[in-house]
């Protein structure tokens, strides 16, 4: 890796996006990204679409240094060259795949009622056929809108994480891949750029619960915690309890009940777990919360502080 960067010239986002910006190009590196070893010139001209050898050599010779590497065995993608691939495949941005709100055969968390399911933009929505749902505001990318009645939130998911997928399936899929993202915001890391994270918490003193979402903060709980990187533009958020996925306390308790955190079978068990929960808040200054988690008639009673941090 040292070798690449010495190699590489360090450029400007511009620059980088302006090295892009040409379908031949891309082209030659998602050839040198599916080519099982490293492609020599004229193994590489024949597997793109370019009649004039050239103009083929120009484009590559603009890629070699920051997105692919030149060795003895033949031409290679460089490690930002890869990121490129992945993401033209991922379809993050070059695809829309269709699915429209869907009822699948999976019970609300809160209400037991069936939920419905779709994706857009980039992640999957869910939504109960019957109750208020958990939010009724929609936050994507820190702005907030108004969400249709049953709201239940959303979960990132790749277009390629939608393909040739079930509803049901893009559902299980979207679950892994946010897990995993919750693993990396607990421990303040940031899931796409690596940079850290900034977690803010914050309650909605006038709360009022029942059956419908509160009227002040449009939410099921009083509590929400949001994570800003501090390099990216990235922004998630959620219930106070969201923050709690990997506390110790939390995964010994699942594991107590045969559920792995990460488990592909166990996933549905722990996303109930850790969405359907009690909270009560115990003071605002300083702020002290109590959530109760709860599996097969156990429950676990955690108290935090106002960074979330357990003390009880």
């Amino acid at each position: 890796m040292a070798g690449e960067a010495e190699q590489a010239e360090i450029l400007t986002p511009d620059e980088a996006f302006a090295q892009l910006g040409n379908e031949t190009r891309v082209e030659i590196l998602q050839h040198l990204g599916t080519a099982a070893e490293p492609l020599q010139f004229s193994e590489l001209y024949d597997r793109t679409d370019v009649d004039d050898s050239g103009q083929f050599n120009y484009h590559l010779t603009k890629l070699v240094g920051q997105f692919v590497r030149k060795t003895e065995d033949g031409y290679t993608l460089s490690r930002m060259g890869r990121r490129v691939v992945e993401a033209v495949l991922s379809g993050a941005v070059t695809d829309t795949p269709a699915l429209e709100r869907t009822e699948i055969d999976e019970p609300c968390e809160y209400c037991g009622a069936p939920i419905e399911v779709g994706w857009t933009e980039g992640s999957v929505r869910m939504f109960c056929t019957e109750c208020a749902g958990q939010y009724g505001r929609a936050y994507d990318g820190g702005t907030g809108s108004d969400a249709p009645k049953g709201y239940l939130g959303r979960l990132p998911l790749p277009p390629a994480g939608v393909r040739n997928r079930s509803p049901s399936e893009v559902l299980h899929a979207a679950r892994i891949a946010g897990t995993l993202e919750v693993y990396a915001l607990s421990e303040g890391l940031c899931p796409r750029c690596s940079g850290t994270i900034e977690q803010t918490v914050s309650v909605c003193e006038d709360h009022t619960t029942g059956e419908t979402l509160c009227e002040n903060c449009q939410s099921r709980y009083a509590t929400g915690v949001s994570f800003t990187c501090t390099n990216c533009i990235y922004k998630a958020g959620g219930g106070g309890g969201l923050a709690l996925l990997t506390a110790d306390a939390f995964v010994e308790f699942l594991v107590g009940h045969g559920l792995n955190p990460v488990g592909v079978d166990s996933m549905t068990a722990v996303n109930r777990a850790h969405q359907n929960y009690d909270e009560t808040v115990l003071s605002t200054d300083p702020l002290r919360v109590k959530y109760t988690f709860r599996i097969d008639g156990d429950s676990l009673s955690l108290t935090v502080d106002e960074s979330l941090n357990i003390i009880e």
